[in-house]
């Protein structure tokens, strides 16, 4: 049997960045899709899909119902499911870069430095060391561009339509 339409999303939760649900950090979207300015309750913009495409990407190549960055041993309605999403964002895309301090919060920037000491580098899951087995290489490099912690460090949606990734049939 062969398929032809997929649907990835329903755009159900969209807002426009000037909006005062995205200048306001309110947070939108699945937390598992969800970038870590979102669930942070910071100011959002469209980095904030850039972050989900990544997360796409990475669940498509994985399949079924695995996501890395689902929090083991806490249900969605657990009261720190969300902070444990970050903390899992942190594992494999961290660490959060000394920028963010220049555009979160103070307080923000302190679960930040708690996230950070309360996870050192031995117990962290590098996304960019994945074996070629479970990722490839072409994969993990334009993956990782997305995934950064800083919303300013991830590309555009030009950028990343012009990324070579697309021009090849072997990823």
């Amino acid at each position: 049997m062969r398929f032809s339409e997929v649907q990835l999303g329903d755009l159900g939760g969209c807002y426009p960045v000037d909006s005062e649900w995205a200048t306001s950090g309110t947070v939108v979207g699945t937390p598992l899709w969800t970038s870590p300015e979102i669930l942070m309750e910071q100011p959002w913009n469209t980095a904030a899909d850039i972050w989900s495409f990544g997360t796409l990407l990475i669940n498509l190549i994985y399949g079924g119902n695995f996501n890395i960055l689902r929090p083991k041993g806490y249900k969605r309605d657990h009261e720190e499911y969300i902070y444990r999403v970050v903390v899992e964002q942190f594992k494999y895309f961290g660490p959060f870069p000394a920028s963010v301090a220049e555009i979160f919060d103070p307080d923000t920037v302190e679960s930040i430095i708690s996230i950070m000491k309360g996870n050192p580098q031995e117990t962290l899951t590098p996304f960019v060391r994945i074996t070629e087995r479970e990722v490839t290489k072409k994969n993990n490099v334009f993956i990782s561009k997305m995934m950064k912690m800083d919303w300013r460090d991830r590309p555009t949606a030009k950028e990343i339509l012009e990324d070579e990734w697309w021009n090849d049939d072997t990823v």
